[in-house]
């Protein structure tokens, strides 16, 4: 498998969907790298060989701002993906997706009482000292069973999350300064966060810990009753692109993944003027 070139500046990727292959098949060199989940190749290994061009591997499993540590079979898999990959780092979302429950209580599962939730998707957590802890103690985790380092994506916020003392520029710069933990920066996550909680994101991009960042996702937003959700099936706002040059202009920013993956029938035209514009901005903040 191609392995994704290590000195060679800024690279730009999409984040892969079914289409994907064909797309790279009828625009040879358009993009750099596909990154590919690893729920998804462990239910289709096959995915993996499809694209032709180096893979960066994401990850929604390891539940790393939990109190549940994943099972020790989901690491050995991640790691088993990450050679097999031969991917730079891991992205996986400063989340969680599993929380305890003590009591199996009046709606318990019936065959497994009091074992772990599952919620289905990653949710961020109450950021405050508590789960900075958490998090710190997670990173410490991955850094020993992985033979890549983790770089941590910022969720959406849609709320502000019960039990937080702490804005969440304020939480993700404390998780930096009290481990090893590098970023992955979600630029749509970042504008919703922001217009949900009523910041200026550019005022908040400012006092974000940028020199972490190693990757940095770009993809759609949608406004719908009152508030403001992914969409990784639109194109970006330019706020966004405004977002990648600050950021590119202060961050050693490895990689740009465009997540237009929710829909097989993204326009291939529009995908192309999305690559354009993001490498536009990358190549102008190239040294």
């Amino acid at each position: 498998m191609p392995r994704f070139h290590v000195s060679a500046g800024t690279e730009v990727g999409v984040a892969y969907s079914r289409s994907t292959p064909d797309f790279i098949g009828r625009n040879p060199g358009a993009v750099d790298y596909v990154e590919i989940p690893f729920e998804l190749l462990r239910h289709d290994p096959a995915v993996a060989t499809k694209v032709g061009t180096p893979v960066v591997l994401h990850c929604a499993s390891l539940s790393i701002a939990g109190s549940v540590t994943p099972p020790s079979a989901v690491v050995r898999s991640v790691e088993e993906w990450i050679r097999r990959t031969r991917t730079p780092w891991l992205g996986e979302h400063l989340s969680f997706i599993t929380a305890e429950r003590e009591k199996p209580g009046e709606f318990a599962d019936e065959y497994a009482p009091g074992e772990p939730w599952n919620i289905g998707y990653t949710v961020s957590p109450p950021m405050n000292s508590e789960t900075v802890e958490t998090v710190v103690r997670s990173v410490d985790r991955a850094t020993s069973a992985f033979s890549v380092p983790v770089i941590l994506e910022n969720p959406p916020v849609y709320f502000s999350m019960p039990g937080s003392t702490m804005s969440q520029v304020e939480f993700i710069s404390e998780v930096c300064a009290r481990s090893d933990a590098r970023l992955l920066l979600d630029l749509a996550h970042f504008y919703i966060t922001s217009r949900n909680l009523g910041y200026d994101p550019l005022v908040e991009l400012a006092r974000f810990p940028l020199e972490e960042v190693v990757e940095v996702h770009v993809s759609g937003v949608d406004t719908d009753a009152g508030g403001c959700w992914d969409n990784h099936a639109s194109r970006a706002p330019q706020l966004e692109l405004d977002m990648l040059a600050v950021v590119m202009e202060r961050a050693p920013v490895r990689a740009v993944t465009l997540e237009y993956n929710w829909s097989s029938r993204f326009p291939e035209s529009v995908l192309r003027e999305e690559i354009a514009r993001v490498r536009e901005v990358v190549d102008a903040c190239r040294p």
